[in-house]
């Protein structure tokens, strides 16, 4: 039984891209929104509308309700996130916001794939003359 996974919608309806971020780490935020937005062309999706906030207070409607109401008016079938955390610091909460979004329709959450990290290079281990020596005499005794 093969394991395949399914391509990612193709639509002219742009994702969104959800980041919610601390104002004391903007350099952060900027990195994450640059993948986020890389991934969706890798993906063949339109340039993302982008949801950014900070968590402080802000005047008008927040990013976060912004976003859940656009994708109910389905203005947006995929969300992009670096990860379902950025929905709420509390697991439980992120939890529902995601089921809340999941439900306006066809509603789909991908996010950031983790980074292929290479392992580390570490030199082929050789016998010294001295290792090879005692082992020789090891394998003489009975």
């Amino acid at each position: 039984m093969s394991v395949s996974t399914a391509p990612a919608p193709t639509t002219t309806v742009p994702p969104a891209v959800y980041l919610r971020y601390s104002p004391r780490a903007p350099q952060a935020a900027r990195r994450h929104c640059e993948a986020l937005q890389s991934y969706a062309r890798r993906l063949g999706l339109p340039d993302p509308v982008i949801y950014m906030e900070t968590g402080q207070p802000s005047v008008g409607m927040p990013p976060l309700e912004r976003l859940v109401r656009a994708v109910h008016q389905g203005s947006h079938r995929v969300v992009l996130v670096p990860g379902e955390w950025v929905f709420s610091g509390d697991d439980a909460q992120a939890r529902r916001i995601v089921r809340l979004l999941r439900r306006a329709g066809d509603c789909r959450i991908m996010t950031l794939p983790a980074p292929h990290r290479w392992p580390r290079y570490t030199p082929p281990v050789t016998p010294s003359s001295e290792t090879a020596e005692e082992q020789e005499e090891d394998d003489e005794q009975p």
